[in-house]
């Protein structure tokens, strides 16, 4: 009775461990305030590592950036390309003073997972903007070393049972 209590007791702890290592958010903004002007473009990069990302663990995330107009003549008939990594988001004509919001396909998400770091370039098709500030939004999933906790709980289980037949 006193070996299953003692069993009951060690699940119940390694349960409650890894219950801590769950998904996390990472929110990275790069402030900015950056003038684009004719066929120009803006580059820069968001890096998560510095904000105990662990490489590997993004699944999704979302990028925002938001753009306001010059006050130029040609106001309305800006385009603005976005170029991720090496992915896309052409958006055409956009409307200024909101934000450019779009998920994050796979090559962004590999090249996240591979070093913590997105390159980003905002580049004008047509006209000319500010480009303010960026927020790349990460979704994590839980530590490699939490689940190896559980795993070696489980282990300990199995064999203090194993030892009792």
């Amino acid at each position: 009775m006193l070996k299953k209590m003692k069993c009951m007791a060690a699940m119940s702890f390694c349960l409650l461990a890894t219950s801590f290592a769950q998904a996390g958010v990472i929110v990275d903004v790069v402030e900015q305030n950056e003038f684009v002007g004719w066929w120009g473009s803006h580059s820069y990069t968001h890096d998560i590592t510095d904000q105990g990302f662990s490489l590997g663990s993004a699944v999704s995330g979302t990028l925002e950036v938001e753009l306001s107009d010059d006050g130029g003549w040609f106001d309305g008939w800006e385009s603005v390309l976005f170029v991720v990594e090496a992915f896309d988001f052409d958006s055409g004509g956009f409307t200024f003073g909101s934000s450019f919001s779009g998920d994050l396909e796979v090559s962004a998400l590999g090249a996240i997972n591979a070093d913590g770091m997105l390159d980003i370039k905002v580049q004008s098709l047509l006209g000319d903007f500010y480009v303010g500030n960026s927020t790349l939004t990460v979704n994590t999933v839980p530590e490699p070393g939490a689940l190896a906790l559980f795993s070696l709980g489980l282990l300990g289980l199995g064999l203090s049972r194993r030892r009792a037949k």
